[in-house]
């Protein structure tokens, strides 16, 4: 056996034997929330929590999207609530043990393999093959806790279209965001809330939950073509983002706590990155004036609190 068979053969059984003692042992230091605390999923996590008797249950599609990511995924996993209809794992071409493990963690999960390259496209592939009434978007790299999903489902049950994470807002946090991405966030979200009449406080951050019918608005680049299209890269977020504000569709900021990647290195550059994200903004408005249809104010955004009250009354004043 030649040594990088043997080195991949050695990795896969670490990743077998991760799966089999997830059950068995606390959640690793550094894990979102953890605070040295069992895993979610081994507390019986509901998204239902707390929800008031009598309020209908919308089904619920959690899209995740991987490249490479087999050592950070049964961290993942242990914190996703139990009670999620549908997860839908899209792989990216990983060369890893990716799709391996993620069949192992979930053998029930619609496995999708993307079209093209770029996070864009991996969530365009997820979306399309969600069924659920609400979407949830989830990276795989642990920086983003499934244990919060509640929060998100919680919102968009009393009303809100669109649940979109805020790092930046009271409750929210990041432990992975340096201090120039910050300042470049703070100006494109005062550039997008100045051109589109939104009131984001976290515009580049990805941890978002959204009815379905919101795809027909956010009108994602087609899966089927070959050829790159514009949308399947790190931009998808902002697009999604700008799109939603210059529809006039209830959105409701969560508070997020974003932790550092578990395992590996990110491919985020923080100039590369925010020089796309400008360049998502621009080109969308000017789209938007060629069209001809006018942004109004989102002036129904709201900040969802911890414990978020799912009860049919609680939607009355973000609906008005």
């Amino acid at each position: 056996m030649t040594t990088e068979r043997l080195t991949r053969e050695q990795d896969r059984r670490r990743t077998r034997r991760r799966i089999r003692g997830l059950a068995r042992r606390p959640a690793p230091e550094g894990l979102p929330g953890s605070a040295g605390t069992r895993p979610a999923a081994l507390l019986n996590l509901s998204v239902w929590d707390g929800a008031a008797l009598g309020v209908a249950r919308p089904t619920i599609s959690l899209v995740i999207p991987a490249m490479n990511e087999a050592r950070n995924l049964p961290h993942v996993a242990a914190r996703i609530p139990t009670d999620i209809d549908e997860i839908i794992f899209v792989d990216g071409h990983s060369v890893d043990d990716t799709v391996e493990v993620s069949r192992a963690l979930w053998p029930a999960a619609v496995q999708v393999t993307q079209t093209r390259t770029g996070k864009g496209n991996a969530l365009a592939c997820g979306f399309a093959a969600a069924t659920c009434d609400i979407v949830v978007m989830l990276d795989a790299d642990g920086s983003t806790d499934p244990a919060e999903i509640p929060r998100y489902v919680g919102a968009l049950v009393s009303g809100a279209d669109f649940a979109k994470g805020s790092r930046f807002i009271q409750g929210g946090g990041s432990a992975d965001i340096t201090k120039i991405r910050r300042i470049g966030n703070w100006c494109l979200n005062a550039t997008v809330n100045g051109l589109f009449g939104s009131r984001y406080t976290d515009l580049c951050y990805g941890y978002n939950a959204f009815w379905r019918r919101c795809l027909d608005v956010m009108e994602l680049p087609a899966i089927g073509s070959p050829d790159r299209q514009w949308g399947d890269g790190f931009e998808i977020e902002t697009l999604i983002n700008v799109r939603i504000a210059a529809s006039g569709l209830a959105v409701a900021e969560v508070h997020s706590f974003e932790e550092s990647r578990i395992h590996g290195v990110s491919n985020l550059n923080a100039v590369r990155d925010g020089l796309r994200v400008l360049r998502t903004i621009m080109t969308e408005f000017r789209r938007l004036r060629r069209t001809t249809v006018r942004s109004r104010p989102v002036d129904r955004l709201h900040v969802v609190p911890a414990v978020v009250d799912v009860s049919p009354t609680s939607g009355s004043e973000m609906a008005s």
